[in-house]
């Protein structure tokens, strides 16, 4: 009798856990948004199946003695909660419409104490299937921010967050683009999502105030985690005493990843100069609404510069309006004059004076307060030119002294061309939107209608690579076409306008002309890498200095030695390893340095 049943208990517990496992993953697998699953469905199953089974086999006084009831319930929840953590990531990936499963999982783990089994399976798992290379940035963020309202849900103290997420955050701390994409989710509507309604956020704090991740501070985080005692436990205490302090939101726990805010406020200036001179209509109205939020979140002083950014485009708007009357007023009276002058020779009686409106649009910037801008200058087309010197003019009498300095890779143009019909078979007027750059050697086709690759770079005072690349736009629609032609005995490639006859009678090799059909896209990053290689330039002296006292250095010793020293100066240092390791690797290119196969730095003797 009872020996049997003593030497039984181990297998028949075993077999119960089999049974028990099998049929609640049969019942609740892959099933998240229904909050029934814990407490109807595997409760009720364990009552009406396994619950009598029991009875049974130990009879019913052993039922109740051994407390048979609060181990199946535990078993239940075991299971549950077995399943469940296999299941973590798809909970992650789907949250919020998961929030049901999460609940259920938090009630399973009160009864288990199952957290650090948790921890381990969540944190493996956004190691193998979340960050690797393969993965958006955007993407990481995303479940990132998940994770973070998903395991509050759990725990509140934020313990299990600080064990599961640290991988995460190191791996976004290596991503050149981590900045830039969560600056972008912030202001960006479409690409938003969480971030971009956090920002907009009723109850959001400055992030002074906001705790910030404690990723820099105290201890790492290890596996020996154990959760606060239940709210229900906490008789004659009101609220909740967390043991790590969960209270950063989600804002604050992403700039945390860095441990500065000045990184995101740069990001987001050079994003803003970008969206400001890409805007043709000079409407700020959405940039003031999102540099407000972010004023109350990054502080008032912060973004002052970006401040003053917004109010030169306004500023612009007015400016441009002002100048443009005065040269219709001026063209008008000139032609009236004329007029007046012919109506004496020949009697005629006066007519209206219709006149061109001005063509030039400007945005007017105090370079002081902007990111840095591309300086790299070339001849305009005389019509260009021409249309820019009578805006300069006008600019100068309207704010005299100030004289303007055209950034001429910024501007944006817009011309109306005659494109040949993809068929060959006809043309049609296309307008095309591009760079001042492409317009001017567009123009150069209306004085002549061929022209060599070295004609248009001595014309434009750019080099013959420049020219081919964005001439190569103009090839790919259909407006510019590559004709061999002869030259002192030798075979040139000249380009010419495309026409309908000369399309048909032209054989072309796509694969020998492919080389011309490149463009390097440096339209969509106006001051991007401009303000990156401006700003790592005011660390030169410092790592000459260091390598002339120091001899030779590693990249990390480099890096720590630039944030020590110049972390007080005006030039605070805030770059990534990475980043450094990008700028010293182009003065090796310039010969300012060298490194050795050791992967020391010194200074190159000459």
């Amino acid at each position: 009798g009872g020996g049997t049943q003593t030497k039984l208990k181990k297998p028949m517990g075993q077999a119960l856990h089999d049974t028990v496992l099998s049929a609640v993953r049969d019942m609740i697998g892959g099933e998240f948004e229904d909050g029934t699953m814990l407490e109807q469905v595997a409760q009720t199953w364990k009552d009406t199946v396994i619950v009598p089974w029991v009875r049974d086999v130990v009879g019913s006084d052993a039922y109740e003695a051994d407390a048979w009831e609060s181990k199946l319930d535990f078993a239940v929840a075991e299971c549950f909660a077995t399943i469940r953590i296999g299941e973590i990531f798809d909970i992650v990936a789907t949250f919020p419409d998961s929030m049901p499963a999460v609940h259920e999982l938090r009630d399973a783990l009160d009864r288990t104490r199952m957290h650090t089994k948790l921890a381990t399976e969540l944190r493996a798992s956004l190691s193998r299937r979340l960050i690797h290379p393969g993965a958006n940035t955007s993407q990481i963020i995303s479940v990132y921010c998940n994770v973070i309202k998903l395991l509050r849900e759990i725990d509140p103290s934020d313990g299990l967050l600080d064990v599961v997420a640290e991988p995460v955050r190191s791996y976004l701390r290596g991503r050149n683009d981590t900045v830039r994409c969560i600056v972008t989710s912030l202001t960006d509507e479409k690409a938003g999502g969480d971030l971009y309604e956090e920002l907009r956020r009723q109850d959001a704090r400055p992030l002074e105030q906001a705790q910030l991740d404690s990723d820099d501070e105290g201890d790492a985080p290890d596996y020996d985690w154990s959760p606060p005692p239940s709210l229900f436990k906490q008789r004659g205490t009101m609220g909740y005493v967390s043991q790590s302090g969960g209270t950063g939101d989600i804002l604050s726990m992403l700039v945390g990843i860095y441990g500065s805010k000045e990184l995101f406020v740069n990001e987001y200036r050079v994003m803003l100069a970008d969206k400001l001179l890409a805007n043709l209509d000079f409407d700020t109205d959405k940039e003031v609404h999102n540099l407000e939020l972010l004023k109350l979140r990054f502080g008032e002083l912060s973004m002052r510069q970006c401040e003053i950014m917004i109010k030169d485009i306004d500023d612009s708007k007015r400016i441009n309006s002002n100048i443009r009357e005065t040269i219709v007023e001026k063209k008008k009276k000139r032609k009236e004059d004329q007029q007046k002058k012919k109506r004496k020779k020949t009697q005629q009686p006066p007519e209206a004076a219709e006149v061109d409106e001005p063509v030039v649009d400007c945005a007017i910037v105090s370079h002081i307060f902007w990111p840095a801008l591309q300086k790299e200058q070339f001849k305009n087309h005389p019509r260009i030119q021409s249309q820019l010197d009578e805006f300069s003019l006008e600019y100068a009498a309207f704010k005299n002294p100030r004289r303007l300095i055209w950034h001429q890779m910024l501007g944006t143009v817009q011309v109306e061309l005659e494109v040949v019909d993809e068929d060959g078979g006809g043309s049609h007027m296309q307008e095309f939107t591009c760079s001042t750059l492409h317009a001017t050697l567009i123009s150069h086709f209306e004085d002549k209608q061929q022209w060599t690759l070295e004609d248009l770079a001595t014309e434009t005072g750019l080099s013959e690579e420049s020219v081919k690349k964005k001439m190569g736009w103009w090839i790919a629609n259909r407006v510019v076409q590559l004709v061999k032609g002869r030259s002192g005995g030798a075979t040139v490639t000249k380009y010419e306008l495309t026409s309908v006859d000369e399309l048909a009678d032209t054989e072309h090799d796509s694969a020998a002309d492919s080389d011309y059909y490149e463009d390097d896209g440096e339209e969509q990053a106006l001051s991007a890498r401009a303000q990156q290689a401006e700003e790592m330039q005011v660390y030169e002296s410092y790592i000459f200095g260091m390598l002339a006292n120091l001899g030779q250095l590693p990249l990390d010793r480099i890096h720590n030695n630039l944030k020590m020293f110049a972390s007080g100066s005006d030039h605070k240092y805030d770059k990534t390893a990475r980043q450094l390791s990008s700028f010293l690797q182009k003065l090796c290119k310039e010969e300012k340095l060298e490194c050795g196969g050791d992967g020391m730095y010194r200074v190159l003797k000459k």
